[in-house]
Order: structure tokens, then sequence, then C-alpha cells
């Protein structure tokens, strides 16, 4: 019901020249995913993988249209992603994407990015932190206070290890390339814990999982150590995004939103 008064009200507000008709005139629909995010959009042998790019395909399938992936690397901050993927394009060219997949779906950040129109969430992530079972019992601040913790360089989980309780832990934190090479180190036995997203954890532990221990982390409330994330269109683009939602909703009752997730070692889609 919430998904179908959103696209009404979409509707109602739509420009006259509609997004949606550029796109079937072309003939597919141009998305917007990042590059090197497993499990989510990565390269394996070759092959664009990942639940954005299925995901991605799937969409323009239900909206009638062929699709074309385009894998973007990450800039500064999310907003000048925005700028170069969505609303105006990088000043190397390029051109715009039609959507753009993993956006946050924050309040506060679509009032500050007022360019593009952010809806349609699809997942949740949060920062956990994965050790053995046979830490089972070991509270994390000591974990942390004796062990090596592998995080990925300057991330969220290492901008909070490094400084959380005045730097009690920051000789212990070892930074790693990826997630993927943090948690083969704790395999290893080269450290104790992973803190990072639970999807990439998730992902890169794979049929291993049953052997670790998965927890929340707890941070402050300026951290955000849990966010959904969805789609975003230039503003403008009302009837695009109403479309999509559509398209999500299809996706999500046929089940096969579900058996992407479950095919990359996700929790349950939103």
């Amino acid at each position: 019901m919430k998904n179908l008064i959103f696209i009404i009200l979409l509707l109602l507000f739509a420009p006259q020249v509609l997004a949606y008709q550029e796109v079937k005139e072309k003939g597919f629909l141009r998305v917007a995913v990042y590059k090197n995010n497993p499990p989510f959009a990565y390269l394996d042998k070759g092959l664009l993988k990942g639940l954005d790019v299925e995901l991605g395909k799937l969409l323009a399938k239900k909206m009638g249209v062929d699709s074309h992936i385009w894998m973007i690397g990450a800039d500064e901050n999310m907003e000048d992603d925005l700028r170069n993927a969505v609303w105006k394009g990088h000043y190397l060219g390029g051109g715009t994407a039609d959507v753009m997949l993993h956006v946050p779906v924050h309040e506060a950040f679509a009032t500050n990015n007022k360019q593009v129109l952010i809806a349609n969430a699809y997942f949740t992530e949060q920062i956990i932190v994965a050790r053995p079972s046979s830490t089972k019992g070991v509270g994390i601040n000591k974990l942390f206070s004796d062990h090596k913790i592998g995080v990925e360089l300057d991330t969220l989980s290492d901008f909070f290890l490094l400084g959380t309780q005045g730097g009690r832990f920051r000789e212990n934190v070892i930074h790693y390339e990826t997630v993927s090479s943090a948690v083969q180190a704790m395999i290893n036995g080269e450290i104790k814990a992973v803190v990072a997203p639970k999807s990439q954890i998730n992902f890169a532990l794979m049929d291993q999982r049953e052997d670790y221990l998965l927890s929340h982390v707890i941070m402050p409330p300026s951290y955000q150590s849990s966010w959904q994330v969805g789609m975003a269109v230039k503003n403008g683009r009302e009837e695009l995004m109403a479309l999509l939602v559509k398209a999500l909703d299809e996706i999500k009752s046929s089940g096969e939103l579900e058996e992407m997730f479950k095919k990359y070692g996700l929790d349950q889609p939103e």
C-alpha cells in the first residue's frame, strides 16, 4: 500500500516530458553500480556479477527494455558519485545513468541532494564484527584489546576503530585493501576479528559462516552503523522512479529478489 501511494503521488507530479519515454526510445535502461563492491557488483573471471548487476537487469526487463550496466568508481563522497553518475556527469565525459543503485535512503541525505530523487529501498546494511566461534564468551572490548582486528582501509569501520574509546584499540587495527582479504586473514589465523558491512563478511565467509560468530557493533549515532540502500534518478524523472518502484515490487512478489539474496549470502530483502 505504501508503495502504491508513492507511485500515485509521483505520477501526479510527473513532468510533461516523461523520462521513461526517453528510455523506451533508446531501448535500454542505463544502470550505474559500484565496481569492486562484492557481493553487489564485481568481476569474476572477466564476467560482471553481483546482486546489483542482476537487479539492474531485472528492473530493465520488467520495464520492457534492455539493460546497460555501467560500473562506476567511488569518488570522495556519495554527493560526488550522484553528481557524476546521475544528474550532471563527470567532467571527463561518459554521460549519466537513468538510475543508480546502492544509494543510501535517508531523509536528511535526500534533503541535502535535491538534484536527485532517492527512494525504492531494497536492502538494509549494517556494520558487524566477525570472529571465530572459539572466542565465544570473550567480550568484544577484551577481544579488540588483546588481538588484531582487520578492517578495510579508509572505511567507516576503520575510522570507528581508530577513534573509539580514545584510540584504545588503535595499535591492534590491521588494514586491508578489501573486506575479502581481511576475512581471509582471519580464516588463516593471522587476525582474530573483522569489522565490516555484514553483506561483505557473509559473502566472503560463504560456506564457513557457521564457524564464526557475527555480532552487532555499537557505534555513536553520528557513525550510523545501519542504513538502507535504494535507488536514485535525476530530479524531474518522477515517472521513471514510479516505474522502478513498480518493477521492484514485482521482483519482490515473484520471489526473484529473495532468490538473489540467498545466492549472494545476504539477509532477506526489505
